[in-house]
């Protein structure tokens, strides 16, 4: 395993493979073009390989000045419980640092302990909009 972490975004179909592997897709229903869309209209992407293979990927979308958003936290399911994705978000969590932005993210009930053991804390209450 030759594991390597990279600001390089990686191609649609290497996202839309992992997107899928993972189910995320499932619920985003984005073709890969759109997926790849998003990486590039990010304010920051950190992808990660096993030689040629992407097997992680999260981001930062933010407005470069208050905050920064970490999102799409994606480890392939062959390559968990490894410290992947500690290293993604401790990577990004640096890199919001850096920038002086207010680094924030939301996550599903059953993630929060994980987090909380990464350094975050519940703040607020997220809602996302189901429409009416």
């Amino acid at each position: 395993m030759k594991i390597r972490y990279t600001d390089e975004i990686a191609n649609p179909d290497q996202l839309f493979t992992l997107y899928q592997n993972d189910g995320w897709n499932e619920f985003l229903k984005l073709p890969k073009e759109a997926l790849h869309k998003a990486m590039l209209q990010s304010w920051h992407v950190l992808c990660v390989y096993d030689e040629d293979q992407l097997i992680g990927t999260g981001r930062i979308i933010s407005d470069g000045v208050i905050n920064g958003y970490i999102c799409g936290i994606i480890v392939h399911p062959s390559y968990r419980n490894k410290g992947i994705g500690k290293e993604i978000v401790r990577r990004l969590v640096r890199e919001g640092n850096e920038a002086k932005l207010h680094i924030q993210l939301f996550c599903e009930d059953d993630k929060a302990s994980y987090y909380r053991e990464l350094g975050f804390e519940i703040f607020t209450v997220g809602m996302k909009y189901e429409g009416k």
